[in-house]
């Protein structure tokens, strides 16, 4: 009976922990659909609206560590409901909002919710599961808020197109209570024996570095790296990312561990991590110009083609995380950068008449490799911590990954545009995508030598993922 209750509570605490990354997830890409509405709903140009997503990121990578850190000292449950409470608050206020400064304002107090629930949510599973559990369990994580990643356009269109845009809000609040009634009732209380503390030099450095460095990147496409308050934020954030290290090597519990780097599995789990981040937002983000003004399919095809990389990823995270429990994480890890960095491939060879098997064939494949690689790397950079700095290695995972996307997007970006203007296109003509059809092998050709250079990354992290040792459970 014992051991029978034990593997039920398990499961309620899994439960509760899928339930946190699912509707983070359907809220990322939910809130992606309804721009165009909530500019005509707020009579709002798209450079207001647009900032309900970027502030969500700015707030969630610049306090997601330090809601880890938090909760490993002060207590991952608590912390881990609190986030529920937040974020189904903030959800129910951004339905009500009025203006679209309100809704910007909302989503921030969403995000300060999402990121203790992202921060704490995977530290809860390695803490209250057996370390042969723990990789199935982080895949079936990984799987939920793929779900959520999945289902958010198709739900969020259907709730707009229905019975308004302020239901992709509402859409929240039932699951975000059952998931605090969980938390509180099922997960055990687990933290830190350190004295509680809080590093608020670290916490306000860590948040200002992020945000500068975020704000640089979304600069870049519309001023040039050239222009003044480009160079001006970007060493404003290299200023504050020095006096972070100097402030979180003097602080008694520092918000960023340092020490953590010492461990090859933990940094070279974390680099690699970076690196495939990076390479998949920075695909991502080319893809749909490519399908969409190369190609001609419509936005909602080119949302069904997309997809299948998430398809493959749900159905693969748990037995690749459970496959890392038997076999570590180095021999997954790197055939999922070798089976990503093939995958990249293909991509690069799509061309001007490629059918649609063979374009979502390397997504496929894509997905494949993320879930042969994702799940195991962070089992093996959770493991590699000790118990009392698992909250903040979880927070760290987050920041990583959120972060490489960010640069992924400037670097394809940036190599893209560069590209075409060496090859002589004019800037009004590199800045529309509907005038791309004028000289359409001109942008093919550049998007496959952006992907084959972005690519190199992906080998950088297949060399990382060969090196990082052996995992320490």
């Amino acid at each position: 009976p014992a051991d029978e209750q034990a593997r039920r509570t398990s499961r309620l605490i899994l439960l509760s922990v899928c339930i946190g990354q699912t509707i983070v997830g359907l809220d990322q890409r939910a809130i992606m659909v309804a721009l165009p509405t909530l500019t005509g709903a707020f009579n709002a140009a798209f450079t207001s609206v647009q900032w309900t997503v970027l502030v969500y990121d700015l707030v969630l990578i610049g306090l997601i560590i330090t809601m880890g850190r938090l909760g490993d000292l002060f207590g991952r449950r608590r912390f881990y409901s609190i986030g529920f409470l937040i974020f189904v608050t903030a959800s129910a206020v951004c339905g009500l909002a009025q203006t679209v400064s309100q809704l910007i304002c909302f989503r921030a107090i969403q995000a300060i919710g999402g990121s203790m629930i992202a921060a704490n949510g995977r530290a809860i599973l390695s803490v209250n599961l057996p370390p042969q559990e723990r990789g199935r369990a982080l895949g079936f994580a990984s799987t939920a808020y793929h779900i959520g990643f999945l289902i958010g356009p198709s739900l969020g269109g259907f709730l707009i197109d229905t019975i308004g845009w302020r239901w992709i809000f509402y859409i929240n609040l039932p699951f975000s209570l059952f998931g605090a009634y969980l938390a509180w009732k099922i997960v055990p209380e687990t933290r830190s024996q350190e004295r509680p503390s809080i590093d608020v030099a670290g916490a306000l450095l860590l948040l200002l570095t992020n945000g500068l460095f975020i704000y640089t990147i979304d600069q870049l496409p519309r001023v040039g790296w050239r222009h003044p308050a480009f160079l001006v934020t970007l060493a404003l954030s290299f200023v504050a990312l020095v006096f972070l290290l100097l402030a979180e090597a003097k602080a008694k519990t520092p918000i960023l561990i340092l020490s953590m780097f010492r461990a090859r599995l933990f940094s070279a789990g974390i680099a690699s991590l970076f690196l495939i981040a990076g390479t998949f937002s920075a695909i991502n983000f080319l893809l749909p110009f490519y399908l969409q003004n190369l190609l001609g399919y419509s936005p909602s095809q080119v949302g069904w083609i997309i997809v299948a990389d998430s398809v493959v990823i749900m159905v693969m995270a748990p037995l690749a995380g459970a496959l890392s429990d038997r076999l570590g994480s180095r021999l997954l890890c790197t055939a999922g950068c070798a089976v990503i960095v093939a995958a990249q491939v293909f991509v690069a060879a799509l061309d001007l008449h490629a059918p649609i098997l063979r374009i979502m064939f390397p997504l496929a494949l894509w997905g494949v490799g993320w879930a042969l690689f994702n799940s195991p790397n962070q089992s093996a950079i959770l493991g590699a911590v000790a118990a009392d700095k698992i909250g903040a290695a979880a927070g760290m995972i987050a920041t990583t990954a959120r972060t490489g996307g960010a640069m992924g997007i400037v670097l394809a970006a940036t190599l893209f545009s560069s590209l075409l203007s060496a090859a002589g296109l004019s800037g009004a003509l590199i800045e529309s995508p509907k005038s791309w059809s004028a000289a359409p092998q001109t942008f093919i050709g550049a998007f496959s030598r952006t992907v084959h250079i972005v690519n190199g990354f992906s080998l950088l992290a297949l060399i990382f993922s060969a090196l990082r040792g052996q995992r320490r459970d």
